[in-house]
């Protein structure tokens, strides 16, 4: 009776919609509870249109249906009636994290992720991205819940607070519902220590508890470990005085992690953010520590050999590259966890390799380089915005360049006055500015002559941007499954 009645309830939600005039999204009518949902276009923008029993949700009534804002309140209410809607841990192999600055991008992204069978990381943000577009983890994990709800995608999704941390971030982000923490522990690395004079290293290491380093003797000096050999004294000394504070974060920011959320979250160790290279031996190292002390990862994310720059392809070695992804891979495999490519948009050289050497059991993350699918957009349809928005990048260059590094000659950037409005969408692809409109965001959604027209267009033009997003993210699944 209860499956009639909620179909009974679609059919008439259907009905009044179309007797509205509202624009519905086919795919996102569901029913549960004796209440029917779908999200809808009005004149005033995006709408949930409920009917039924619907005192879960804040909204204006309309006749017999209830019109919802897409806002975190109204999330929270889908979560708890339509559980596919929430976010969960990761599932099966291959997970990729999308992320959205934009809040919009999410529709898009599932088209392509359809294709594949991959877990897709929806909503994936730092606190640095947060701060810079003046939104909240509350924020992201909504504008997730009402993309799966738009696109009917009941496959399931992954919430991941990126990069954070202190254990005030994390708590933040388990708050508003992440279903994955990754730890930046950067810091608490003293990474000076890998390449300093010994006396330097030896003071370092003496400093550390008598009883810790006791126990680091006997657990690694003249023992053969897995994959790596055997630690010298200098390798020892070396490891300890740069990531024992690391480990002991990393402890504490899990061991936090775990009560606030009751267990049910994935955890990813980041040592990508350092200036050098993860070497075999401080992977095993730093996993062997934490694994010892109760701390399980889903994922680890070392620093590879070569060049990550933000929005551009790898640049180093590939065979070199291959060759660490091996032996790293061996580590992670031998407790059981994921390797993670950070800084992962746009690497397409090195998605074929990665994907065949870790059998496609991986983490990639991509995010910044679908905010310029918007950008893109831009170019076509409002050349004179574009114009002013590349302008203004110009100008604040070195604002934006404080938070990311990267390497834009930005002087090869022609001046956009002098160019054909034919021509400016070929600059999203060109590496100055690409770069420069990577990184300058933050500066351009702060000015509401950018921000109002961007969102209006992305409204009117939504099809278009949808496949500009679609073609984005299905370039980076295709390259990471043809192995």
């Amino acid at each position: 009776m209860a499956e009639n009645m909620n179909r009974q309830l679609e059919e008439q939600l259907r009905a009044s919609i179309e007797s509205k005039g509202f624009k519905l999204y086919p795919a996102s009518v569901f029913s549960a509870e004796e209440t029917a949902v779908a999200v809808v276009m009005t004149g005033e923008g995006k709408r949930i249109a409920a009917i039924g029993r619907t005192d879960m949700f804040d909204g204006i009534r309309c006749d017999d249906i209830l019109l919802c804002e897409l806002v975190p309140a109204n999330a929270k209410a889908l979560h708890a009636l339509l559980p596919f809607t929430k976010p969960v841990r990761i599932k099966g192999d291959t997970s990729i994290g999308l992320g959205d600055r934009l809040g919009n991008a999410g529709p898009g992204q599932l088209r392509a992720i359809r294709k594949y069978n991959a877990f897709p990381v929806l909503a994936q943000q730092s606190i640095r991205e947060l701060t810079l577009t003046n939104r909240t983890f509350d924020d992201v994990i909504a504008a997730a819940t009402f993309a799966v709800l738009e696109e009917g995608y009941t496959d399931g999704y992954g919430a991941d607070g990126d990069h954070l941390k202190t254990k005030e971030e994390i708590g933040m982000a388990i708050k508003a519902g992440c279903s994955m923490i990754t730890l930046d522990c950067s810091e608490k690395l003293h990474d000076e220590f890998i390449v300093a004079d010994m006396a330097e290293v030896e003071a370092a290491y003496a400093a550390v508890p008598a009883e810790c380093r006791a126990k680091y003797e006997a657990d690694y000096l003249d023992r053969e470990q897995p994959m790596v050999g055997a630690f010298s004294r200098e390798d020892l000394m070396r490891c300890v005085a740069a990531f024992h504070d690391v480990l002991t974060h990393a402890e504490e920011c899990f061991a936090f992690m775990q009560e606030a959320c009751g267990g049910n979250c994935d955890f990813e160790l980041s040592i990508d953010e350092t200036p050098g290279i993860t070497s075999p031996k401080q992977h095993f190292f730093i996993t062997n520590e934490l694994y010892g002390h109760g701390v399980s990862c889903t994922s680890v994310a070392p620093h590879f050999t070569g060049e990550f720059e933000k929005a551009l392809d790898y640049v180093g070695d590939l065979r070199a590259f291959a060759d660490e992804v091996r032996i790293h891979q061996e580590i992670a495999e031998h407790f059981g966890y994921k390797l993670s490519l950070h800084s992962g948009s746009d690497k397409f050289t090195v998605y074929t390799a990665f994907a065949g050497i870790t059998g496609k059991k991986m983490h990639v993350k991509t995010a910044g380089t679908h905010w310029l699918e918007a950008v893109r957009l831009v170019s076509y349809e409002d050349p004179q915005l574009f114009r002013r928005a590349v302008d203004y990048s110009l100008a604040m260059y070195g604002e934006s360049s404080k938070y990311y590094h990267v390497t834009a000659d930005i002087k090869k950037i022609p001046p956009v006055e002098l160019l054909s409005n034919l021509y400016l969408p070929e600059l999203v692809d060109k590496p100055e500015s690409r770069q420069l409109l990577h990184i300058s965001y933050g500066v351009l959604l702060d000015q509401g002559w950018f921000k109002r027209p961007l969102y209006e267009l992305l409204a009117r033009e939504e099809e278009k941007y949808y496949g500009f997003l679609e073609h984005h993210t299905d370039r980076h699944l295709k390259y990471l499954f043809c192995v």
